[in-house]
């Protein structure tokens, strides 16, 4: 499905790039303007991003409509005051990805991640930041190399989950590392389980705004 890139009809992007250590990292920014060939858009940090440019980014692309991903080139930024302003090819057409992206509900329970690092098994407890019906986000103190492929134990109220997962990124955002996974093997139940919680936390959340 294409889509007409146009101003009105985005409401962020989610910009996933590489650091200067081979680190990948996502940041939500603000469309500032749209030219014939580039994308100027804002994102709020309080750091320097330790960004090499050019380079090739994801973009993601958030509308009412639904979610979309492209590969573009990330072409310069400069920092002003806690602002980075970035400067973005603009890409051709987009790849429609979904109806919408997984809706994610804060959580913060015990898990711990089951990796095999240079052949030894290695465990590490964290503490998940938010979850849903797709995967997990754990925070981390520091950045960890995490193979393709973990196992993780999750310790949800009322039930224990275990997972096999597939490792994605570590962000930074909101000055937090988090680990994102994606299940790739999850029971039903289980599944049914954390989509409840998910809708659960949704409902909350509604209910709170409407009060």
């Amino acid at each position: 499905m294409k889509f007409d890139l146009s101003k009105e009809n985005i409401n962020y992007l989610k910009i996933t790039y590489k650091d200067k250590d081979g680190f990948a990292h996502c940041i939500k920014a603000a469309i500032s303007l749209i030219g014939e060939y580039e994308i100027l858009a804002n994102a709020k940090s309080e750091e320097v991003l330790n960004i090499e440019v050019p380079q090739e980014i994801e973009l993601g692309i958030a509308c009412d409509n639904g979610l979309y991903k492209t590969k573009a080139v990330l072409k310069g930024k400069e920092s002003n005051d806690q602002y980075i302003l970035f400067k973005i090819q603009r890409p051709e057409e987009m790849e429609y990805q979904q109806k919408r992206e997984y809706f994610r509900v804060r959580l913060q329970e015990a898990a711990t991640v089951i990796y095999v690092q240079d052949g030894v098994s290695k465990q590490l407890s964290a503490i998940t930041y938010d979850i849903s019906a797709n995967g997990v986000r754990v925070e981390l103190d520091g950045k960890i190399e995490f193979p393709e492929e973990v196992k993780i134990l999750l310790f949800l109220p009322q039930r224990n989950i275990e997972v096999m997962a597939k490792y994605i990124r570590i962000d930074d955002e909101d000055q937090k590392l988090k680990a994102s996974f994606q299940y790739t093997d999850i029971s039903s139940s289980d599944l049914d389980y954390i989509s409840q919680i998910c809708l659960t936390k949704q409902l909350e959340e509604r209910r709170k705004n409407l009060m």
